[in-house]
């Protein structure tokens, strides 16, 4: 018994084994707790401010603007320079503006203007933070590891989801939402400290082909152009614009189910959000130890997390509507996990930060145009048609994906990292 824990446990953390992976792991894990309690101090604070769930939909969608309008050229910053620097770059800016925040709510001067501003300037940071960290994971393990890696990093933001949200609501009902800004702040450190003691001699770093290369414009096509050309990259990101648009506005459809759903506190809405990450941190579990993924178990995510988002809608108490808020996460983390790891895998790695930025354009870029579309449809006809709705986008997504896939005339099959090996020679580089 005790030998058998031991190798499902061995398995399903392998990619700790590496060193630098390991420090950003611990790093990664105190800080995506910060950013859950800040996600969640600042839904609250814009709805004390403005009692406007559609100001809500706002806020998020000028947070997540920027990665709708330049999120392409993040990627090309990511390909181009050190992404362990540009990390170090980011996460201090990060810690920066999450301070000043946490200074003005604790001071009494945070204006709706100043929320929106604030929260506008982190968007624009995660424009380059973004590409730049997702594409730095298989240079920390290796490509024979990536696929744990992705699945362990799922791992961290979804018990940070568990945490941070709970934690947030006891703060916000006992000491105010300043002090959550605060402790993200704090948070970035571990981050910062991790990537300064990397070994930068044991990273797997890509080397740029010599020679002249392409003009901006030219680069950013290739890496457009090789997703376009590769059929498991291009059904993932269009199955996650569409998922992105409608059915990941999960911030807008907490909050509104919890205060006009449910009508609970603030200690309820983090409970809500709690159990989503419970369920999603069951899941990212399970990717973690099967340590590859698949086309199949990709589209029943995604049908799965629809399905339990959109019944979790409709329930009028908080017990039944946190169950099934966690089957939802358990979906949604299988679905966008193992579609990180399918791109990761069919892309080389001096396109990777790019084509990245082009999964992270529709998965993060969306949110403007679904928290906007979202916070209305709330306001207007109520959480349980919102959140009706996102579950069915879902869910006809998946339907339609399947039915492509199937068409195609493509077997189920596995993707682990060693594909990419025969990949690169034939794809364009920068």
């Amino acid at each position: 018994m005790t030998s058998s824990v031991r190798a499902v446990t061995s398995r399903t953390f392998q990619a700790l084994g590496t060193r630098n992976y390991r420090y950003f792991f611990a790093g990664q894990a105190v800080s995506v707790t910060g950013s859950w309690l800040q996600t969640t101090a600042q839904a609250w604070l814009i709805l004390q401010l403005t009692h406007s769930p559609l100001m809500l939909g706002l806020l998020l969608t000028v947070q997540y603007l920027p990665n709708l309008l330049l999120q392409p050229l993040g990627g090309l910053v990511a390909d181009r320079w050190s992404k362990r620097g540009i990390l170090m770059l980011t996460q201090s800016c990060f810690a920066v503006t999450a301070a000043v925040l946490g200074i003005t709510s604790g001071l009494g001067l945070a204006h709706t203007w100043e929320v929106f501003a604030l929260v506008l300037m982190f968007g624009l940071i995660n424009v380059v933070d973004g590409p730049a960290r997702q594409a730095f994971v298989p240079e920390m393990v290796g490509a024979e590891q990536m696929p744990n890696a992705v699945a362990l990093n799922s791992l961290v933001f979804n018990g940070a989801r568990v945490v941070g949200p709970a934690l947030a609501g006891i703060l916000i009902a006992t000491v105010g939402t300043s002090f959550c800004f605060d402790l993200n702040a704090v948070s970035y450190l571990a981050v910062i400290g991790g990537l300064w003691l990397m070994h930068p001699r044991e990273l797997h770093t890509n080397r740029r082909p010599a020679g002249p290369r392409p003009g901006l414009i030219a680069q950013v096509r290739e890496g457009v152009g090789y997703a376009r050309r590769t059929p498991e990259v291009a059904l993932v990101i269009v199955m996650m614009a569409l998922v992105g648009t409608f059915s990941f506005n999960l911030t807008v459809m907490i909050t509104a189910l919890s205060r006009t759903g449910l009508h609970t506190a603030a200690t309820g809405f983090g409970l809500l959000s709690a159990a989503l990450g419970v369920g999603a941190l069951a899941g990212a579990a399970g990717v973690a130890y099967a340590s590859r993924a698949s086309m199949r178990a990709l589209l029943a995510g995604c049908g799965v997390f629809g399905l339990f988002l959109a019944l979790a809608g409709q329930m009028s108490r908080l017990e039944p509507a946190m169950v099934l808020l966690a089957l939802a996460g358990a979906g949604m983390i299988v679905y966008s996990a193992m579609s990180n790891s399918v791109v990761q895998s069919f892309t080389p790695g001096p396109l990777r930060g790019r084509v990245m930025s082009l999964y992270l354009w529709v998965f993060l870029g969306t949110t403007p145009l679904g928290s906007l579309l979202f916070g209305a449809i709330e306001q207007a006809w109520g959480s349980q048609v919102a959140m009706g709705l996102a579950g069915s986008g879902a869910m006809l997504t998946a339907l339609g994906g399947s039915i492509w896939w199937s068409r195609g005339s493509r077997r189920e099959r596995s993707y682990p990292s060693a594909s990419v090996a025969g990949r690169p020679t034939a794809a364009p580089t920068a």
